[in-house]
């Protein structure tokens, strides 16, 4: 039995309203330690309380333990 998980990448967008009113995106990106890509989106949603401004553009594999 090994404890390691796969490191897997993630793009998002987060939509807000900014100081001024008007409709801004941040795009950024993570790198999380999961068990499959499904726990990676779950792990996101849960950081940004499941909100429906968070927008997952893209979670790529990166390293995995063989």
């Amino acid at each position: 039995m090994n404890n390691w998980e796969t490191e897997f990448e993630v793009k998002y967008e987060l939509r807000y309203i900014d100081d001024h009113g008007f409709e801004s995106v941040k795009k950024d990106s993570l790198i999380i330690e999961a068990s499959s890509q499904s726990a990676v989106a779950n792990i996101i949603k849960s950081k940004f309380n499941y909100s429906d401004n968070i927008q997952i553009k893209c979670i790529k594999e990166l390293w995995k333990y063989e």
